[in-house]
């Protein structure tokens, strides 16, 4: 069941002043749709902050050609890539692409976020691919999400920053805050020099006790070295292995 015009377009304001707040955005970056009918979503426009929308700003468009069927602000160049995850699986109810530092790290060194660091790690966000870059508005960035749509929750556009989508209307959003979570988390256990991953067993428990669906593809703990999890030691003993 789709939310009603009135809601989504309230969620959308919602979330953007999260994103903003948050620092997931500066000046006009980002955007943010909610699907609302079969055929049409709610989207944010071009040249605004995104913790400055007003109802009045957003636009309704139509999935299957893109074309503006409410509103009179100008879409984004990147709303096509929007739209096509939702062409690429009709399930699909809302989308989310933001500039947040610590996944733009990893998209600018070209490295995958696939550390099963947390239970939210591996249900929610799941393995997040970079994917090559292709210059922004273009018909290659708007088709290079296509493939992964069913298969990943987020990914990460090459030296441009991730895109997320979900089935629920605050759910491409949940993804992508909890990727951000997790990539300043990957950066920090870099940093530290020690990682304790969930082994297989454990993320396949997560997974089927909390009943989420996880595409093989997009499922964390596939490396043989991290079958058993090392037990604790003290942050006393840690320093003097430093040494």
């Amino acid at each position: 069941m789709y939310p009603s015009d009135k809601e989504a377009k309230a969620l959308i304001l919602s979330i953007g002043k999260k994103m903003s707040a948050s620092g997931f955005v500066t000046a006009n970056d980002g955007n943010l749709t909610i699907r609302v009918e079969d055929d049409a979503v709610w989207a944010t426009p071009t040249g605004v902050n995104k913790g400055d929308l007003t109802e009045e700003m957003l636009i309704k468009v139509r999935i299957s050609d893109g074309a503006v069927i409410e509103g009179t602000w100008k879409p984004t160049c990147e709303l096509v890539m929007h739209l096509n995850a939702y062409r690429a699986d009709n399930e699909v109810m809302s989308t989310a692409h933001a500039h947040p530092l610590n996944l733009c790290v990893l998209a600018c060194a070209g490295i995958d976020l696939d550390l099963p660091t947390t239970p939210a790690a591996v249900c929610i966000s799941g393995k997040v691919p970079v994917l090559p870059y292709y210059c922004s508005g273009s018909p290659e960035l708007a088709e290079c999400i296509i493939p992964y749509v069913k298969k990943y929750h987020v990914v990460n556009l090459g030296n441009h920053g991730p895109i997320a989508w979900g089935k629920k209307p605050m759910e491409a959003w949940y993804r992508l805050e909890d990727a951000e979570a997790c990539a300043r988390l990957a950066l920090e256990i870099a940093r530290l020099g020690r990682f304790r991953p969930l082994n297989s067993e454990q993320c396949k428990h997560v997974i089927n006790y909390h009943g989420f669906e996880v595409h093989p593809e997009a499922y964390h703990a596939a490396h043989d070295g991290w079958e058993n999890q090392e037990p604790g030691i003290s942050f006393t003993e840690f320093m003097k292995n430093r040494k």
